[in-house]
C-alpha cells in the first residue's frame, strides 16, 4: 500500500467539489448525508475515512484530491 501523509482528517464541500466535480451546495448535501449514514451530528466533521467507505474511493484518492489548491 502506498504511503501518504495526511495534512488533515475533516472533508469540505470543497474538497468534494474537486473529487465529484458536482456544485458546492450538492457537496454540501452529500457531506450530509455521510453524516447520517454514520449518526454524526451537524457539528461534527466527516472524516477522509467516512468519506472513502460512503463514495467507495480509496482513501490515499481522496487525500490526494485534498492536497491540491
Amino acid at each position: 500500500m502506498m504511503e501518504v501523509s495526511i495534512s488533515r482528517l475533516a472533508v469540505y464541500p470543497a474538497d468534494l467539489q474537486r473529487i465529484t466535480g458536482q456544485s458546492e451546495r450538492t457537496c454540501q448535501r452529500l457531506l450530509n448525508k455521510i453524516r447520517d449514514m454514520f449518526g454524526l451530528d451537524r457539528h461534527q466533521h466527516v472524516t477522509v475515512y467516512q468519506a472513502s467507505e460512503y463514495l467507495g474511493i480509496p482513501v490515499v484518492e481522496i487525500i490526494r484530491f485534498m492536497g491540491r489548491s
